[in-house]
């Protein structure tokens, strides 16, 4: 099954692949993040939003058709702050369209209630 319709199973799926280790409010409000920062990443639109993100980052050939299918928020392993784990579909420059591309984003807080920033 693929497709927008198979978009539901995906993300039980990812849900069940990786253990909650955040709490559910935060854990909703970094995958949310993630999929605007993901988005930001393969279609240039929003860049402006995080240009310590982007500014050293080539402008890359761009998808189409691009949407997030999952996206789960994590404790990041690699070090202090979180990651976004994603699965997404989108057209790529050659205009082959694919559903289950895996993505991750990551992100630092300063303070317990600061914002959450991408870092490359």
């Amino acid at each position: 099954m693929s497709g927008p319709g198979a978009d539901a199973a995906v993300q039980q799926a990812l849900d069940a692949a990786v253990p909650a280790d955040l709490p559910a409010g935060v854990a909703e409000d970094v995958a949310d993040l993630g999929r605007e920062v993901w988005l930001a990443e393969v279609t240039g639109d929003g860049r402006g939003r995080w240009p310590g993100y982007f500014a050293a980052h080539a402008r890359t050939a761009l998808y189409t058709r691009v949407r997030v299918q999952a996206a789960i928020g994590r404790q990041d392993p690699e070090g202090p702050g979180a990651v976004v784990h994603l699965v997404w579909a989108g057209a790529g420059p050659a205009g082959t369209f694919m559903d289950g591309r895996s993505a991750t984003v990551h992100f630092i807080r300063k303070g317990e209630t600061g914002t959450w920033t991408p870092q490359r």
